[in-house]
């Protein structure tokens, strides 16, 4: 489906509690041609200083940068 890794940038990093969530966008290049443009987030829950649970989501973004 890609032919590299992403290129990520992340955006924004919050850490509250045991809460730590990032906010990246990236761009990956399809093995059939082109780009695919994302947004993505993910969200650790700490204990101990261990990850207890981890969510994470992609969006593919279809506008362009300005919408």
């Amino acid at each position: 489906m890609f032919i590299d890794p992403p290129e990520l940038e992340v955006v924004r990093m919050v850490e509250q509690g045991d809460v730590v969530m990032a906010e990246l966008v990236g761009v990956a290049k399809r093995a059939a041609g082109g780009e695919m443009r994302m947004s993505m987030a993910e969200v650790f829950v700490m204990r101990e200083g261990k990850i207890a649970e981890r969510r994470a989501w992609v969006v593919e973004l279809k506008e362009n940068d300005f919408r």
